[in-house]
């Protein structure tokens, strides 16, 4: 996992978390990291790059207002692929179109 880079706004808390395209089809379970702690949560198969996740009660507290940490998943595509990796992903395209 990378550092985390965090932006405020209010009492809320803003990050981005990056997984590949693999793990955005499959679904995957992350663990994120808020201010005082790590938290597991669960990136639901399908994910789209730009989807947020909000974990209630992780931001920043404040006159006892608690904000939240608003994670963002960012979706990874590499920049190149092997001809077997290609000759993979066109098999399961085609076959995907094939489906009624």
């Amino acid at each position: 996992m990378t550092n985390q880079k965090y932006r405020r706004d209010g009492n809320n808390i803003y990050t981005t978390v990056e997984i590949d395209f693999t793990e955005a089809i499959l679904g995957i379970k992350r663990e994120i990291k808020t201010l005082t702690k790590s938290v597991l949560v669960t990136i639901a198969p399908g994910t789209q790059s730009g989807t947020k996740l909000r974990l209630k009660g992780q931001g920043l507290s404040v006159d006892g207002q608690a904000g939240d940490l608003i994670a963002e998943i960012i979706v990874t595509i590499p920049q190149s692929v092997t001809e077997e990796q290609k000759e993979i992903l066109r098999s399961w395209n085609f076959a995907d179109r094939k489906k009624p």
